[in-house]
């Protein structure tokens, strides 16, 4: 049995926490977030590490609430897989930004190699 973080519900939250206030000012209130990343949050992207902390902290909630077994047929897609190392790579302070990309573009490039070679 495996778990994921369940992105709807921590969406619903920080959406239900914020109400009526703006983006940029509750950014402010979490500290070191910036308004585009708490709009994609809000859209069930997936976080940073960081981030998924901050966000935890300012709900007020243990970070295990919100994950959730994941069911065999709610297995993560590859595209949400491809999606949460480039956040994580980006994400990464010790990466050069052109580094982060470059190693980003090349687990791309081999899913996609990997895909073509599945498929002969």
């Amino acid at each position: 049995m495996e778990y994921h973080l369940d992105t709807n519900l921590l969406a619903a939250r920080v959406k239900t926490k914020r109400g009526k206030k703006g983006l940029r000012d509750t950014a402010r209130e979490i500290g070191n977030i910036s308004s585009s990343t708490l709009s994609r949050v809000e859209n069930g992207k997936m976080p940073d590490m960081e981030t998924f902390l901050l966000l935890c902290n300012w709900l007020q909630v243990s970070p295990a609430e919100l994950f959730k077994k994941t069911e065999e047929s709610e297995v993560p897609s590859d595209s949400n897989t491809l999606e949460a190392i480039e956040i994580q790579l980006r994400a990464s302070k010790k990466l050069d930004p052109a580094v982060a990309n470059a190693l980003a573009e090349l687990v791309k490039a081999a899913y996609r190699d990997n895909a073509q070679q599945s498929d002969n």
